[in-house]
């Protein structure tokens, strides 16, 4: 009997390892994001995954940075329409070294929320300097031997004042001596876990996620004759608010729509989970985003290349937000497409795989169908 109970094991194993290639790893996209993920990239600070897009871009295509440090593709000298993907994430920069070899970092962005912070607390951390990274952790008090006011306190949430990094160094000369530089980025230690159910979780992955999925479709299509006209772009200080405009406008978004004529834009990113009526939800297929109270053309042709498919798509309308008010103004038809994520801005963002894999199958279907 346990000879047969362990044999029962033993095949189970192989089938479930027979087929995990072809459920996870096999995805190319897959792959792509596990080479981008560990890179932090916070608002002005993204020239490193940059970099790292660019070795991984097939060749025959134009190829440009702009100021805010952007990368934009594209075919032939007309770009009529843009497929863009945020690169940039809520981190941190070092603000200041104590004399006794403390890291002190602040934020170039409002946090998400209000407790966005006590994330950090006795965690890793990778500071991102000149000489390569360095890591260090976030020191955790002792709570038994704080005092009644400061456990109240930190109880109420834990704010930057709150933080120091240790690496390790006995004094600001030690720190120094290490590499370490004021302004030099800061972000957690992250790593990608599997959960069941095909979902995938990790700190950032909404900002890691879709700049795969869009080196993934280029490389796709790279010898299709339906690449006239189109432009994609991973967009740098997409987070960044523009200043003396209406509305909160993404300044990298806001920077290339300037710069390039266009005529439809599609941003790939993600949108959080929302389980109300009307909300995007895990699991029930990718998802596109308007302003406007009905679709537009660009909206209609991914709704109906959706149907024909049979890919199930939810459909949200009169979403105003940063990504596309760049683009309303001028009158350009502009979309968000994306997927649902749960506990977006914390360590467990989580995706759906079977979500994924149909928006990745719902971009490349229309890249090669698009309407000319």
């Amino acid at each position: 009997m346990e000879r047969k109970k362990r044999l029962k094991l033993l095949l189970l194993g192989t089938f479930i390892l027979s087929w995990l290639p072809n459920l996870i790893y096999g995805q190319e996209w897959l792959n792509i994001l596990d080479r981008i993920y560990p890179f932090g990239s916070p608002s002005g600070y993204e020239h490193a995954i940059i970099n790292e897009i660019k070795s991984l871009l097939p060749t025959g295509w134009s190829v440009r940075i702009d100021n805010l440090g952007s990368l934009i593709v594209f075919s032939g000298e007309k770009i009529e329409f843009l497929l863009a993907s945020p690169v940039d994430e809520i981190g941190y920069f070092v603000s200041g070294l104590t004399c006794d070899g403390y890291i002190r970092i602040d934020r170039a962005l409002n946090a998400p929320y209000r407790l966005f912070d006590n994330h950090l607390m006795g965690h890793g951390v990778i500071i991102w300097t000149k000489n390569g990274p360095i890591r260090g952790i976030v020191a955790q008090p002792a709570v038994h031997i704080l005092t009644r006011d400061r456990r109240e306190q930190l109880e109420r949430g834990v704010s930057l004042d709150d933080i120091y990094i240790d690496v390790g160094a006995r004094s600001d000369a030690e720190a120094k001596a290490k590499g370490i530089r004021i302004l030099d980025a800061v972000t957690r230690e992250r790593k990608l876990t599997l959960l069941g159910f095909r979902r995938l979780s990790g700190l950032a992955l909404s900002d890691k996620l879709f700049p795969s999925l869009l080196i993934s479709a280029i490389s796709t299509i790279q010898n299709s004759a339906q690449t006239k006209g189109l432009s994609f772009a991973w967009v740098a200080q997409a987070r960044v608010n523009a200043r003396g405009v209406k509305g909160a406008q993404s300044l990298g978004l806001l920077n290339i729509k300037n710069r390039f004529p266009l005529k439809k834009a599609i941003i790939l990113t993600g949108w959080p989970e929302d389980e109300t009526k009307e909300g995007a939800k895990l699991g029930q297929g990718p998802v596109v985003i308007f302003a406007e109270p009905s679709p537009s053309a660009l909206a209609e042709s991914f709704i109906k290349l959706a149907s024909a498919e049979k890919i199930e798509l939810q459909v949200l309308s009169g979403k105003e937000n940063s990504w596309l008010r760049p683009f309303q103004s001028e009158g350009v038809e502009a979309i968000i497409l994306g997927v649902s994520i749960r506990d977006i801005f914390t360590p467990a963002e989580t995706v759906s795989l079977n979500d994924v894999n149909n928006l990745f199958k719902l971009i490349t279907f229309w890249i090669k169908r698009r309407p000319q």
